[in-house]
């Protein structure tokens, strides 16, 4: 898994996913304190995340093993919210 922010919204009314109801969202490849790495990628939301939160993703056919994706053309996947993170005792991230 990666750390990556909600940069955005991505809208397909023609798509061959065949996943009911997606929300794609645009995301940046980010470090331990939410710093973006210029790296941006398309992700599918499963948990109602939202511009500027920072979030865990996940790539590849992991994708494909929850109940909504399953056997789905999904590559890039939003697994949760990130609420805080702590680096060696100290919080480099904390949610607003």
């Amino acid at each position: 898994m990666t750390l990556a922010r909600i940069r955005g919204t991505i809208v397909a009314d023609k798509r061959s996913d065949g996943v009911a109801n997606p929300r794609f969202l645009l995301i940046e490849d980010c470090d331990q304190r939410g710093e973006g790495r210029g790296e941006f990628l398309v992700a599918l939301d499963l948990v109602g995340a939202d511009r500027g939160h920072l979030v865990l993703v996940t790539q590849g056919s992991s994708c494909r093993w929850s109940s909504g994706t399953a056997d789905k053309p999904i590559d890039c996947l939003i697994v949760a919210i990130v609420d805080s993170i702590d680096q060696q005792g100290v919080d480099v991230w904390v949610q607003d």
